[in-house]
């Protein structure tokens, strides 16, 4: 069932990319589709909040803001570069989070003077290499921005997921921590749209799009919950790699975009990278927590036998 929820997902967020590419063409821009999908998943999560009783205020706003800004970063970036590139590479750029992630946990590990897993930055030294060897000969001069923007969607993903684990581990609801990154996406995206002359004009072909692509993207966001939540980390996260084959299958299907040789390899490469360097990270810091239990325990022992032996002497005396 967790396959099946993963699955879906995937389509959802391959469908959410077409509707992004269609709205494109209706001169719908980023920042309008950022500020729609946000307002929408406003109105979604502060329903769903109020449901389970859930308040709005928090105790960590600086955790919220910083992963909302970094969010909020990627899903604009991740907007963009699929509006100006092929849905199935914009899709692979933007989830090169795991590599990002590898490389945050190796470059911590050098700047705290800690043993380097090797293993990692070969998925990362490999990973990369496929991102050149899937731009390399694909995109033309005029592309090369929309792929940096596509890179740093992934950079920004790896950013926000580290804050989303802090938040978890500060107890926060995760309906709460959405509905921060969807707040911060409406303000940013209504700055936005001000400063890039205001809104487009409605047809209804643009709105039916706008409507899609908001509903795939919260149904896409709630099947991939239930998949990380109900099941193995590990499948789960390999199994997301299959919205870049939904995509490109879509863009071949819907726009004509050509899937040639390199754009195959290269992305074969980045999610076989992207696994290992997600599972690797997620054993490292398994490594770590049992370290951190085991030395608790032995604290916690050590604590006992004292404790004990205080109480021994004072019977005796």
């Amino acid at each position: 069932m967790q396959s099946l929820w993963m699955l879906v997902a995937g389509v959802f967020y391959a469908l959410y990319g077409v509707f992004i590419k269609l709205a494109g063409e209706c001169s719908i821009n980023s920042w309008q589709i950022l500020f729609y999908r946000s307002v929408f998943g406003v109105v979604v999560f502060y329903i769903l909040m109020r449901a389970k009783g859930i308040r709005v205020t928090t105790s960590h706003p600086v955790e919220h803001i910083i992963r909302s800004l970094a969010g909020t970063a990627s899903i604009l970036a991740g907007i963009y570069s699929m509006m100006h590139l092929n849905l199935g590479l914009a899709m692979t750029l933007n989830f090169t989070a795991p590599l990002f992630l590898g490389a945050g946990v190796v470059g911590f590990s050098l700047f705290r003077h800690q043993s380097i897993n090797w293993g990692l930055i070969a998925s990362l030294v490999t990973g990369f290499l496929g991102v050149v060897i899937m731009l390399g000969p694909t995109i033309g001069p005029h592309e090369y921005f929309a792929a940096c923007v596509g890179l740093f969607a992934g950079l920004c993903t790896a950013t926000a997921s580290g804050f989303v684990k802090r938040l978890g581990v500060l107890m926060e609801p995760e309906t709460r921590i959405i509905f921060y990154l969807v707040s911060v996406g409406a303000v940013a995206g209504t700055v936005g749209v001000v400063m890039t002359g205001g809104f487009s004009a409605w047809t209804w072909t643009s709105a039916i799009y706008i409507l899609a692509l908001c509903l795939c993207a919260n149904l896409g966001q709630l099947c991939l919950t239930m998949a990380f939540s109900r099941g193995n980390l590990v499948l789960s996260s390999s199994l997301q790699y299959s919205v870049i084959l939904f995509s490109t299958i879509f863009g071949e299907i819907l726009f004509a975009e050509p899937v040639t040789v390199p754009v195959v390899v290269g992305m074969i490469i980045i999610v076989a990278s992207g696994i290992f360097a997600s599972y690797l990270v997620r054993k490292i810091s398994l490594k770590k927590k049992t370290a951190a239990s085991s030395t608790t325990s032995g604290a916690a022992s050590v604590q006992t036998i004292v404790k004990a032996s205080a109480e021994n002497s004072g019977n005796r005396a």
